[in-house]
């Protein structure tokens, strides 16, 4: 993450008020040329490391001795730049959810307007039949095309909010005995099973019920859990 955004936030008020100020002119930069090599390194870099890169093992144990700079285990901790790189990924994380939340609103769409296309289509050829039969044939082409309409967008729907409830993933994924990641591959080729057969479900809890029954008869030896004392692939 902290490699991705190649800054990090420096608040002047903070670094006044900071016991930093206290040291040395040549602590004070020797302390900012850590943080900056700390930040490049993703806020993850041994001890030992550290000495290797600025050789001035003086400066650095005064800097760990007013606890400046921490030491946990071999690896160097620097506190506020840890806080920005944790609000840094909580940010990320939010934002590749509502990344993931739009494509599929997209993906919707683009469904609803191929569909309205069709339908227009469709009005056109009425309007060209010159028999009462051929009326009653497009009527009846247009009727089962509303029908599979209606099919693939509310199985896209709940397909939808079942892949965005966590909780609900995470539990199936238990009983079965398999990553999360698996159910929302599966679940993609439900809607599409579901698609192939025409079926229709007519809420998000006989979507998530007939799911729950199809997924137990998949093959999903290739999605195990690892087990303590047996070898699976994931």
């Amino acid at each position: 993450m902290a490699k991705d955004l190649p800054y990090f936030k420096f608040f002047c008020s903070e670094w006044s008020d900071g016991d930093i100020t206290l040291e040395d002119y040549e602590t004070q930069g020797f302390f900012i040329n850590v943080c900056s090599y700390y930040w490049s390194n993703n806020c993850d870099i041994e001890l030992v490391k550290v000495k290797k890169r600025f050789r001035n093992d003086a400066l650095l144990d005064k800097l760990i001795e007013t606890d400046i700079i921490k030491v946990k285990g071999s690896f160097v901790v620097i506190n506020f730049l840890d806080l920005q790189l944790e609000e840094r990924e909580k940010q990320s994380a939010v934002k590749s959810k509502g990344g993931k939340a739009s494509a599929e609103a997209k993906r919707l769409l683009k469904i609803q307007q191929q569909f309205s296309k069709d339908s227009t289509e469709n009005q056109h050829v009425l309007k060209s039949c010159s028999t009462e039969s051929q009326v009653l044939r497009e009527e009846k082409r247009r009727e089962e095309e509303k029908r599979k309409e209606k099919i693939i967008i509310d199985n896209a729907i709940f397909s939808n909010e079942c892949k965005h409830s966590e909780q609900w993933i995470e539990i199936t994924s238990m009983q079965n005995k398999v990553k999360p990641e698996a159910i929302s591959f599966f679940i993609d080729n439900f809607e599409s099973h579901l698609i192939t057969m025409e079926e229709q479900k007519k809420t998000l809890k006989e979507f998530k019920e007939h799911f729950s029954h199809w997924l137990r008869k998949q093959d999903m030896s290739v999605f195990k859990t690892k087990v303590l004392g047996k070898s699976n692939q994931l």
